[in-house]
């Protein structure tokens, strides 16, 4: 791999509203900042019911995407303000293991993907194995699972 290529590399860290995915983006941050790679953070958004028409389906989606814009600023915030990390914010709308396989493959970059897990989600559970299964032979990078109840120190000892 060329030094340009190591500079460019970048981990992409799927988030939602749970604490899990913020786990992720901790892990994420204390081995980006030991290897100086930048940081993805993507959220999908589910697409709007497609039974809802017109304005309201917009309303819905501008309301998702505010809520999902507030989401990565804080986030981006805790980031910046611990790691001294700036990631950039990308939002989906869609299925998420769709959308996210499809980021993975549109960023030549993106050298890992890094999830949060816990046990009690099952829509986590869904999505991690559509990426390790239905979508594995399109996976071209490794998959990080972070899970959720890690201590920072133990964080910090394994990034």
């Amino acid at each position: 791999m060329s030094e340009n290529a190591y500079i460019q590399s970048k981990y992409l860290v799927c988030v939602d509203h749970t604490d899990v995915s913020r786990a992720a983006l901790r892990f994420a941050c204390s081995k980006a900042r030991k290897r100086n790679i930048r940081i993805d953070v993507l959220h999908v958004m589910p697409p709007v019911d497609g039974q809802v028409l017109g304005s309201v389906a917009e309303k819905m989606r501008q309301e998702q995407r505010a809520e999902a814009e507030k989401l990565l600023q804080s986030l981006a915030h805790e980031a910046v303000g611990e790691f001294g990390i700036t990631p950039s914010l990308l939002i989906r709308e869609g299925k998420p293991a769709e959308q996210i396989l499809a980021q993975t493959q549109e960023d030549y970059f993106t050298n890992m993907l890094v999830l949060g897990v816990s046990p009690q989600s099952s829509s986590g559970r869904r999505v991690i194995s559509a990426l390790t299964s239905y979508y594995a032979d399109k996976m071209h990078i490794p998959i990080m699972l972070v899970p959720g109840n890690m201590s920072d120190e133990e964080m910090e000892a394994l990034g």
